[in-house]
């Protein structure tokens, strides 16, 4: 009995010297970096086949201009863009992940044909499907002329990649991309 008794003060002391913060790490496409022979270094540029068609503003106040890129949560989405590289870059695997809620959906991966180039721009052309993107805020209804917009939140579009041995870079992120459902207006 006192061996139970010990234990169990011994098990409440370890778990009080955890403290009350949780760090929660959002894995990359090909798991935690490694040592590797590439890294990325920016997502250099990033479109979608949707974009505003006026200056709106979201739930936070915040100004999003006309002709800025959203991803429809509703219909299929595609992005296309570019990640800067350096090094031996093999693979390319792209997520989204939720500014706020961290989920992440994994999207798929880009073969990287360097032809020996060890630094550029990796080009991606990938389709979001519809109900896909992870989500960082509450809706919020807009009227964009001539479309009715609700931003549903936002996400960032990740990328990972791998050198030529295998090993998972360091991982990056774009810019916050809103998340809306489009429908006529």
């Amino acid at each position: 009995m006192k061996k139970i008794l010990l234990a169990s003060v011994a098990g409440a002391g370890l778990l009080a010297s955890c403290g009350g913060d949780i760090t929660v790490t959002i894995p990359g496409y090909f798991g935690a970096p490694q040592t590797s022979s590439a890294a990325l270094t920016r997502v250099s540029s990033y479109s979608t086949n949707y974009q505003l068609s006026s200056d709106v503003l979201d739930q936070n106040g915040n100004t999003l201009k006309q002709g800025t890129s959203i991803i429809c949560d509703n219909v299929t989405t595609e992005i296309t863009g570019g990640v800067d590289f350096t090094g031996d870059l093999n693979k390319l695997g792209l997520q989204l992940k939720g500014v706020t809620s961290k989920d992440y959906d994994n999207l798929g991966t880009n073969d990287v044909n360097r032809g020996g180039i060890t630094s550029g721009t990796v080009q991606v052309n990938i389709s979001v499907p519809k109900g896909l993107a992870p989500l960082s805020l509450g809706a919020q209804a807009i009227v964009v002329n001539p479309r009715t917009v609700d931003i549903k939140g936002y996400t960032y579009l990740r990328a990972q990649g791998l050198d030529t041995q295998g090993r998972a870079t360091n991982i990056i992120e774009s810019a916050a991309i809103p998340v809306v459902d489009c429908t006529a207006g």
